[in-house]
């Protein structure tokens, strides 16, 4: 009877902690977009289709032209001296950012994405990364890969499911995304080494996720949607779970043992009596 009731508890209390850990689909912490991780080009966008994250808005010819390439990221939460630096991405070419202004994040769970991406969109994003990651995980990447690789995943987000049978983006052709060099300092050949990437994605395996924060710059903290970008980092896919996932496991199982410890020691005074 003692070791059936150790057992409910302990049954109970692994519940409390698997929910604890379900339960956590979003932190919100300090991050702050420093500078581009490495080089970097800029790039004419022209736009013909529905925004991605909401399909009910149309538009026709529209036109950003500005930065491209990756981000070096902190997150000012857990690393407040910046020793820890990673690389994101921009996501969304409807919304612009300032470096250096810090934001709160909101870190989508690894079984969430932004609402609109599309599951060929979320594979592609996989397979670009594993297929070229490489060539932009360091430091001293050079403008035409970090280009690139930018180029190249604005092109998947916004034509996600155009994705011919021969697994061939085309970004010249105008729809709905197309690309041009831009004036001031794209680095030549960064479209053709886009395309050149995307154009092998249709029968790759995928080994990463594209996990995303959506950042809101403070001050307009409490204004859902106002604001915010998107943008995606990349992790293994067999990822180790992040540390506060660890945290409440390590807690949970802290608890079944002090429960079982607490009835047994209960049931031994029992029997003394």
């Amino acid at each position: 009877m003692a070791q059936n009731k150790i057992t409910q508890y302990s049954l109970k209390a692994a519940l409390v902690a698997a929910a604890l850990i379900g339960a956590q689909p979003v932190w919100a912490d300090q991050i702050d977009l420093h500078n581009f991780w490495a080089g970097a080009g800029n790039i004419n966008i022209n736009y013909s289709g529905n925004v991605w994250y909401d399909q009910t808005v149309t538009l026709n010819n529209y036109n950003i032209a500005g930065g491209a390439g990756g981000f070096q990221t902190f997150d000012l939460t857990t690393d407040p001296n910046r020793t820890k630096p990673f690389q994101t991405f921009c996501v969304d070419i409807f919304h612009d950012f300032n470096f250096g202004s810090q934001s709160v994040s909101y870190d989508y769970a690894p079984t969430q994405n932004p609402s609109g991406l599309s599951s060929a969109s979320l594979l592609n994003l996989g397979r670009l990364y594993t297929l070229y990651g490489s060539n932009i995980a360091s430091t001293s990447s050079s403008n035409l890969n970090e280009t690139a690789f930018q180029l190249a995943i604005w092109a998947i987000v916004n034509d996600g499911q155009s994705i011919n049978t021969t697994g061939k983006f085309n970004l010249t052709s105008g729809q709905p995304i197309s690309f041009t060099n831009y004036s001031y300092g794209t680095p030549s050949g960064s479209i053709d080494l886009a395309q050149q990437w995307l154009n092998n994605l249709a029968n790759a395996t995928s080994s990463y996720n594209a996990q995303f924060l959506m950042l809101q710059p403070n001050q307009y903290q409490g204004t859902p949607g106002t604001g915010s970008q998107d943008v995606v980092y990349f992790t293994p896919a067999s990822a180790v779970p992040e540390p506060e996932t660890y945290a409440m496991l390590l807690a949970g199982l802290g608890l079944i043992g002090f429960m079982a410890r607490r009835r047994k020691s209960q049931n031994d005074t029992m029997n003394l009596v």
